[in-house]
């Protein structure tokens, strides 16, 4: 059964979900944000901004542990399939540590240059 992520930005905004094959990046953008890119069947990308406090400085920017639990998610055994709840901020739902979320942005259509994981070369979206 395929799995499918759920976010939610708050606010009684409409949720977003997306399969799990289709992210294709977690990235941290700023020492406060990092974003996570999502690769849609119609060839469009979206960019889902968290924000998070700034640990750079003591135990390592937070987008290890963002994509560490996005993995788990993931990677679960046969009883976590179908939806996952990541981050809903509206009901105070996190998956396992990521309480530390105190913003998220979800911004669809976008083409924003990123970093291959194939490679190092940096590729526009077109």
């Amino acid at each position: 059964m395929e799995k499918f992520l759920y976010f939610n930005q708050g606010s009684s905004t409409t949720g977003y979900s997306c399969s799990a094959d289709q992210i294709t990046s977690v990235e941290p953008e700023t020492t406060g944000t990092t974003v996570m890119y999502v690769n849609r069947a119609d060839g469009s990308v979206d960019r889902l901004t968290f924000t998070h406090d700034n640990t750079t400085t003591t135990t390592g920017h937070r987008c290890q542990d963002i994509a560490k639990e996005i993995v788990s998610a993931v990677n679960a055994g046969p009883h976590m399939n179908g939806m996952v709840d990541v981050v809903d901020l509206e009901n105070s739902i996190f998956l396992g540590a990521l309480s530390f979320v105190t913003a998220l942005a979800v911004e669809l259509d976008t083409y924003q240059d990123y970093v291959s994981v194939a490679d190092t070369s940096y590729h526009a979206l077109d």
